[in-house]
């Protein structure tokens, strides 16, 4: 009898183990569809260069800077900053961030991201002038 309530602990425990590692999974797959639906849009837009950082893809469109945040659930319209390069008058690096008119923060998570980028947001409000 004591090698059957032991049998039956293990039993739970991979049972829970299995639960646990099917939601993570499960987790994971959604995460992909969010990042891949985002991913449509960017490109719908006609981004020309995007990156993903800090939760959130940046992206230098034609005419504009879009900024759209992952979530749990994707509202593109919700979840989407755009700053028009016309109504952009200063960047500047701070740290890990690029402040945008001296409030508006983009953040990276690698000094090398930041720095791409923001040498190509140059190009583009260069290109706009």
């Amino acid at each position: 009898m004591y090698h059957l309530i032991y049998i039956g602990d293990i039993m739970i425990f991979i049972g829970l183990f299995a639960f646990i590692g099917f939601v993570v999974v499960g987790l994971n797959m959604y995460d992909d569809y969010n990042l891949q639906k985002i991913e449509n849009y960017i490109n719908k837009e006609k981004c020309e260069k995007y990156i993903y950082s800090k939760g959130s893809y940046k992206a230098l469109c034609e005419d504009r800077l879009l900024k759209i945040s992952n979530s749990f659930s994707i509202d593109i319209k919700k979840d989407k900053i755009e700053y028009n390069y016309k109504d952009i008058y200063s960047i500047e690096k701070e740290k890990k961030n690029i402040l945008i008119n001296d409030k508006n923060k983009i953040s990276f998570s690698k000094v090398e991201e930041l720095e791409k980028f923001y040498i190509q947001l140059e190009e583009k409000l260069n290109k706009q002038d």
